[in-house]
């Protein structure tokens, strides 16, 4: 059964651009089955296969488990690399820190063309569903596991590919049994403490003397919960256009428009379509009562980990916390050939930054970039006069928290532009008159 559903699970998803199979393997059963059934069909895909095993060091027998992976690795000859990590034992989740740790070191490894290999089988699926469950997941959450996603933390958007997601356990170690393969089990896997462990060993048995296809079951629910979502993210996409404003944010009139479901869906859609970390419905629920709801004149921030939230008018922003700066720094810009790295973290690129300036001042003028004080003045192209620059920047609806981070370009210590907003018509280039 695993060749056969791994055979047509290649034949409906592997392609030209997929250049190298690589194993996650733990040298347990279930990911020993995997690489066995992938060397077995080797005629069939013709694909080099890599072997990843990540060493945590958390076991007694951990080296033994290395030396299994060398073994097995040269039986079947193919190439291998066993990463050793540390994992942060100080986080809550030991199980969270370990595979933020796993994944850390597997993707070291990954290059273009490879696609990554998991041994999740039925039964994670519907233990995944459990867990997500019982912490109050939405429908997100309870899709549980994709055969497709993307590898955790990886740039390249290299794929995880899970062919054994329909296959019971049972199966596994039948198929395992009948090659008479030999394999290691890892001593945390009866350590009850671990949430998983204690849904494998005390509820799921319980369940299934009642419902014996429970974990067919929830894992073909968890499925419908990503079909479900499919069609949340589609109407996510239609309401986005209706309630999307400038530069990112949201109005938040047109979303008061909305039911409370649709708007945290919506929402939910915009912090993904940023690369934010959404935060749980109760925070959503707050997010709305105590930032969009706030009075006229607050200045509300709402946050969660790694995201903060702010209303200006009657738009929300969400961003990455930002950078604590010290404002008073004007920077030489010496070698105008080179970017320039700021307080803020931004990097300026001297082709963006000249783009407009008259030639001759960028050239052979004194640059320097500074940040609002206060009582800064600009005459900016196609404008009769000078103008204060706090005034300009509240007509251009520039939110609070962006003005003092907005960087002000001097030439000969006069302001000369402000940095994706204007430039002072007495050094504009003449070719070249619009704002950088």
């Amino acid at each position: 059964m695993p060749l056969t559903t791994v055979k047509y699970f290649l034949q409906q998803h592997l392609s030209l651009h997929h250049q190298r199979l690589v194993v996650a393997y733990s040298g347990g059963v279930d990911s020993h089955v995997l690489l066995d059934v992938l060397v077995a069909l080797q005629h069939f895909h013709q694909r080099p296969i890599k072997v990843i095993h990540v060493h945590h060091g958390l076991s007694q027998y951990a080296d033994d488990w290395a030396n299994h992976v060398q073994q097995t690795a040269q039986h079947y000859q193919i190439d291998y690399v066993i990463k050793r990590v540390q994992v942060n034992q100080q986080q809550a989740s030991l199980e969270d820190a370990a595979r933020q740790a796993r994944y850390q070191a597997i993707n070291q490894e990954l290059i273009m063309g490879d696609v990554l290999f998991l041994a999740h089988h039925q039964q994670d699926q519907a233990e995944t569903f459990l867990l997500r469950l019982l912490r109050g997941a939405g429908v997100k959450g309870l899709g549980a596991m994709g055969m497709i996603s993307p590898v955790p933390f990886n740039q390249l958007n290299i794929q995880a590919w899970r062919p054994l997601l329909s296959i019971a356990k049972a199966q596994i170690l039948a198929y395992a049994q009948q090659r008479q393969l030999v394999w290691v089990e890892d001593d945390s896997n009866t350590d009850d403490s671990l949430g998983r462990n204690y849904l494998r060993h005390h509820i799921v048995p319980v369940l299934q003397q009642r419902w014996p296809s429970v974990s067919q079951q929830l894992a073909d629910t968890s499925q419908r919960m990503r079909e479900a979502d499919e069609l949340l993210q589609t109407l996510a996409a239609i309401d986005y256009q209706e309630v999307q404003d400038k530069c990112d944010s949201l109005n938040i009139s047109r979303l008061a428009e909305l039911s409370e479901a649709r708007r945290h869906n919506v929402i939910r859609y915009w912090l993904q379509q940023l690369g934010l970390n959404l935060p749980e419905h109760q925070r959503l629920v707050k997010l709305w009562s105590e930032v969009c709801l706030a009075k006229d004149d607050a200045q509300p921030l709402y946050y969660w980990p790694t995201v903060e939230v702010r209303r200006y008018r009657q738009c929300l922003f969400a961003m990455r916390p930002l950078l604590a700066f010290d404002k008073k720094i004007s920077v030489m810009w010496h070698n105008k050939q080179q970017p320039l790295l700021l307080s803020t973290g931004q990097i300026l690129e001297p082709s963006q930054v000249q783009q407009g300036i008259a030639p001759q001042y960028w050239q052979n003028g004194q640059i320097s970039i500074a940040y609002r004080q206060g009582g800064e003045k600009i005459r900016p192209v196609g404008r009769q006069h000078h103008h204060d620059l706090k005034k300009l920047l509240q007509a251009e609806g520039v939110p609070t928290w962006q003005r003092e981070r907005i960087p002000l370009l001097y030439i000969n210590q006069q302001l000369a532009a402000v940095l994706g907003y204007w430039i002072a018509q007495e050094f504009a280039s003449t070719e070249d008159t619009h704002c950088v």
